[in-house]
């Protein structure tokens, strides 16, 4: 068990923070929770990463959603002509 640095509580399930180091309950487990020195780190950290780690630019997956609609429709052009070959 570990005792929260904000109230003191003695927690099962204690929570380091990531960017002070201290030892915190559920409740003060965030930052803004807890009034972490280093929050200013945390309100930059999401957008970097998301640039950094963004796998597929975002022009690419429209030209990637324009070839699904189009094998989508070749599927349903195919069904038609199934169809109608069958009558």
């Amino acid at each position: 068990m570990a005792e929260c640095n904000v109230c003191g509580e003695d927690s099962n399930m204690p929570y380091t923070c990531n960017y002070c180091g201290r030892v915190h309950c559920k409740k003060h487990k965030l930052p803004e929770n807890h009034n972490c020195p280093n929050i200013a780190e945390t309100n930059t950290l999401g957008p970097e990463l998301r640039r950094e780690y963004q796998t597929v630019p975002s022009s690419s997956m429209s030209k990637l959603r324009d070839k699904r609609i189009w094998i989508a429709v070749a599927a349903i052009l195919m069904g038609f002509l199934t169809v109608l070959l069958l009558l």
